[in-house]
C-alpha cells in the first residue's frame, strides 16, 4: 500500500476495487478473543489471590 492509496476517497475508486479492499480488511475472529480474554482474566485473578494469601 502506498501513500497515494491512503489519501484516496471511497468515491475515487471503482466498485470492484472498493469491494476488494473491504474484503481484505474484513477480519472475522469469531468469539475466541472474548473467551481467551475471560479465561486469562480469571487466571490472573486466581493467581493474585493465590499468591497474596
Amino acid at each position: 500500500m502506498s501513500d497515494n492509496d491512503l489519501t484516496r476517497q471511497d468515491e475515487d475508486i471503482s466498485q470492484p476495487e472498493f469491494e476488494a479492499e473491504n474484503a481484505f480488511r474484513n477480519y472475522d475472529f469469531g468469539n475466541w478473543p472474548e473467551v481467551f480474554g475471560l479465561l486469562l482474566t480469571a487466571l490472573l485473578v486466581w493467581l493474585t489471590f493465590a499468591l497474596t494469601g
